[in-house]
């Protein structure tokens, strides 16, 4: 298809002796010596059977046919220049891994489940999942990005918040049917499952008008989705956050007891550190966190 088209080095040649007006100049900018521009620009007027240069005391001066060849030539480089560089961009884009940290409450209920419609719109940025208790250090030895539940404060760190959570009781749906008529001031009386780092109780007693401590007594959880698992199955009463329960209720695993809320005591953040090299892959996940998140009705 492209038999008759001359090699790459002698269009090059020609475009730098046309450009610079010059062979010794050409041959300089391309690492080339006099001669050998000289010899591309005579191979490529044989090719085409005309002049290109004409001399005019020490300078060689494009001819008309020249003139209008030289521009063809300097477009069409540049054109394959553009083109060279799009291909590198979506090699290093094809290659690029985004590392992000979340912990494992989060990751199964909102990211694992939606990650292919992530890569459906970002097919350049493979995601590396990591998962990290969410009341840890942010730690990024092992993360570009972390998904964080607290509060903003680090000042080495960007922060932009994703969610905030509100907190209420849920139950199974066999539990709420055998305790119909339960009211906020009976739930002292009935089990109330706790979570082991912080608690969240109270302030929602205090929302309800009751005045009442956290529960001393009771099943204990480690991991906030072993809680609402437990209260799926019969065990007791959980305070749950708006965000990891949603899925929950959508699918009437558990049912939500009272319209009473209390704001949670963290809030979602997305975190990453300034000083890094895939700001535009973290951009990218970021925006769509945000999309996704604005989907979930906090209730009021």
């Amino acid at each position: 298809m492209f038999e008759r088209l001359p090699p790459t080095q002698t269009l090059r040649a020609f475009e730098a002796a046309a450009r610079l007006g010059n062979y010794t100049r050409a041959g300089e900018e391309l690492h080339l010596t006099h001669s050998a521009i000289s010899h591309q620009i005579r191979a490529l007027e044989q090719r085409i059977g005309r002049k290109l240069f004409q001399r005019e005391g020490r300078q060689m001066v494009l001819t008309d046919g020249g003139r209008l060849l030289a521009e063809e030539v300097r477009q069409a480089l540049l054109a394959l220049d553009r083109a060279l560089q799009i291909g590198k961009v979506e090699r290093h884009q094809a290659a690029q891994t985004l590392r992000v940290s979340a912990s494992p409450s989060f990751a199964s209920a909102w990211l694992v489940p939606r990650l292919a419609a992530f890569h459906q719109q970002h097919p350049h940025i493979d995601i590396s999942l990591r998962s990290t208790h969410e009341l840890s250090e942010l730690d990024f030895s092992d993360a570009d990005v972390a998904i964080w539940y607290g509060r903003a404060g680090h000042k080495n760190f960007r922060y932009q918040r994703l969610l905030k959570e509100v907190i209420f009781p849920v139950c199974s749906p066999a539990f709420g049917a055998s305790h119909p008529a339960i009211t906020p001031r009976d739930l002292p009386r009935y089990p109330l499952l706790r979570f082991a780092h912080h608690g969240g109780w109270e302030p929602w007693f205090a929302a309800a008008g009751i005045q009442h401590g956290e529960p001393q007594t009771g099943p204990v959880y480690d991991d906030p989705m072993h809680l609402l698992d437990a209260a799926a199955a019969d065990q007791g009463i959980a305070l749950a956050r708006s965000c990891l329960v949603h899925n929950h209720l959508a699918s009437g695993r558990l049912i939500r007891l009272f319209d009473i809320t209390a704001p949670a005591r963290g809030t979602y953040f997305s975190v990453s550190p300034f000083d890094t090299g895939k700001a535009a892959a973290i951009t990218d996940f970021q925006d769509w966190l945000c999309a996704i998140l604005s989907d979930v009705t906090i209730e009021k």
